[in-house]
């Protein structure tokens, strides 16, 4: 981008209030890109060699209020997330979480959408909207990226 980055655009909507789905396509697959993206407001980040109907997959979840990350990026930050320097002080897990919110927890980290970790866990997709929202609510975070950050962080996804 030839005025600013993506970082610095993030920062611009941010200041300027604007609230719209951003899903951020680069072709670096930089962890701390990916954590500064996230924490800037972007709801995915997906690397440009990712297949067309795989980006439409992205843009439609981040358009329905979710949050998608390529699997690739999911296991940069699972493989860089203990050397990175963040501070999650201010989330707090206070409780700890079932087998089955751990499982789906992993599901999303792996860009999951609800309907389709329903599918794979034979499971309708309104329990899986509960399982989501009782282990954002247990791990005390705003949303699905926030949670797979906390639980990199915590050492619950590895």
């Amino acid at each position: 981008m030839p005025i600013m980055n993506g970082i610095a655009t993030l920062k611009q909507l941010n200041s300027r209030g604007i609230t719209i789905p951003v899903l951020v396509l680069t072709t670096f697959d930089d962890p701390k890109l990916v954590l500064d993206s996230l924490s800037n407001g972007a709801k995915g980040f997906v690397l440009k060699d990712i297949a067309l109907d795989s980006l439409v997959n992205a843009m439609k979840t981040i358009l329905n209020g979710e949050t998608y990350f390529q699997p690739a990026i999911t296991e940069t930050l699972l493989k860089y997330a203990p050397k990175l320097d963040n501070d999650f002080s201010e989330f707090k897990a206070t409780e700890t979480l079932s087998v089955r919110e751990i499982e789906v927890l992993r599901l999303v980290a792996n860009g999951y959408s609800n309907k389709e970790i329903a599918e794979a866990l034979h499971k309708s997709e309104g329990t899986i909207k509960n399982h989501v929202s009782n282990l954002l609510s247990k791990l005390g975070v705003r949303d699905r990226t926030r949670a797979v950050l906390l639980a990199i962080e915590m050492g619950i996804l590895q």
